[in-house]
């Protein structure tokens, strides 16, 4: 994918360009540089054959704009700003961090992708995009807090990207727990939090973000689900950059604040977008499945269903899927 990249900016950069300059340039044959501009082809980036002179960009690419992203992180008084890493590729922005040698100077550090070749999501599934087409980038920061008491980071965490996100017009975005993004089109944004352990039993945690901005129709997920695009949800231009700086700023205002409050004081805004509210749900605990109607989240994160008989099960962790409704209990809405 780095030759995939370096072409794509070529191209940005210089107008039209042979492909054997680019072959040149690159270090590569010119039969490579065809299969990559190949490739590029399909996952629906605009390259024209000009005759006589090579390819040529038909659109404007979006590259993270590393100086002025540093500026406007420096302006919104974002800390550890110096610690913002941009890279072209990377196998995954949070494998980045968790893998960092000193854990002493992790705190605040921010790492940017153009392109993951590796990105995941919860329970290990790929987190797939092409390069300039969306937003990759995950943020270390060392809690006050036990691992065992940041239940509920990612609610929190996935609450704001999706403000943020309404803020550009993007309406009718719901909260899927725990820790996804989505609409009527499909899932939008996903959040992945790593949690790492000290010696004084404090955690750092490693919160990963990915945003679908621009994905082309090749590109679906694992499990075959729809995928969301920004641009097709908002009212306003997308400037990736600008929404980068924004969601850095935010993010680190979110982690200041769950590090002193938890998450009691996000419930009832989460459990105002739930994408689940109205559902009847089936989830599984402890290997056994349950089945009853969704009633949201609590001041721990754990979503609560309430079984046939009454009874109120807590789940903390698995998966959570819509289920038809009961025959006297028509469910209000569909994910």
């Amino acid at each position: 994918m780095k030759h995939h990249i370096e072409i794509l900016r070529h191209l940005q950069n210089n107008g039209s360009v042979s492909g054997r300059d680019l072959a040149r340039q690159l270090g590569i044959s010119a039969s490579a540089v065809d299969n990559c501009v190949r490739a590029l082809r399909d996952w629906e980036f605009g390259i024209s054959d000009l005759s006589g002179t090579g390819y040529q960009l038909t659109e404007s690419l979006q590259f993270v704009d590393e100086n002025r992203l540093r500026e406007e992180l420096r302006s919104k008084g974002v800390l550890n700003e110096d610690r913002l890493e941009v890279l072209g590729e990377v196998d995954s922005t949070s494998e980045r961090l968790l893998e960092w040698p000193d854990r002493d100077i992790l705190h605040g550090r921010i790492c940017v992708a153009e392109f993951q070749s590796q990105g995941r999501g919860r329970r290990g599934r790929a987190w797939l995009g092409v390069p300039c087409r969306n937003i990759m980038l995950s943020m270390a920061w060392k809690m006050d807090r036990t691992a065992k008491r940041v239940g509920g980071l990612s609610l929190s965490v996935g609450l704001t990207l999706l403000q943020r996100l309404q803020t550009f017009g993007a309406e009718c975005l719901q909260l899927k727990w725990p820790n996804d993004i989505v609409c009527d089109h499909g899932k939008l944004a996903g959040i992945l939090v790593d949690v790492l352990t000290g010696p004084d039993h404090r955690c750092t945690v490693i919160v990963g973000i990915g945003v679908n901005l621009k994905n082309p129709a090749v590109i679906t997920n694992p499990l075959d689900r729809l995928v969301a695009n920004l641009v097709d949800l908002c009212a306003v231009p997308v400037d990736r950059t600008g929404l980068i700086a924004l969601i850095i700023a935010d993010l680190s205002r979110t982690l200041e604040t769950f590090d002193r409050n938890g998450f009691s004081g996000d419930v009832d805004a989460w459990n105002a977008c739930d994408a689940y509210a109205g559902l009847r749900v089936r989830a599984k605990i402890n290997n056994r499945t349950v089945e009853g109607d969704a009633l949201g989240v609590d001041t721990s994160g754990a979503y609560r269903v309430r079984l046939d008989d009454h009874q109120v099960e807590s789940i903390v962790t698995g998966e959570i899927i819509p289920q038809p409704a009961a025959p006297d209990k028509p469910n209000n809405q569909t994910v």
